[in-house]
């Protein structure tokens, strides 16, 4: 056997190992759950800056 020809063996290993163990860790990976969604998150920032605006507005007319 050639020297080239066992390094290039090493070489292939190398790949296959290295993206055997890409794919196991994304796998692995989970995902985490949040406790409430981005969606009503942003409903509620929305409701709250809505009912402090309409609290200063209502302010504002009775000055």
């Amino acid at each position: 056997m050639n020297i080239n020809t066992i390094l290039l063996l090493f070489l292939v290993i190398a790949a296959y190992s290295n993206l055997y163990l890409t794919f196991n860790k994304t796998k692995k990976k989970k995902k985490t759950r949040l406790p409430i969604s981005s969606k009503e998150w942003r409903e509620k920032v929305e409701e709250e800056n809505f009912k402090s605006w309409l609290s200063k507005s209502k302010r504002v007319k009775n000055k």
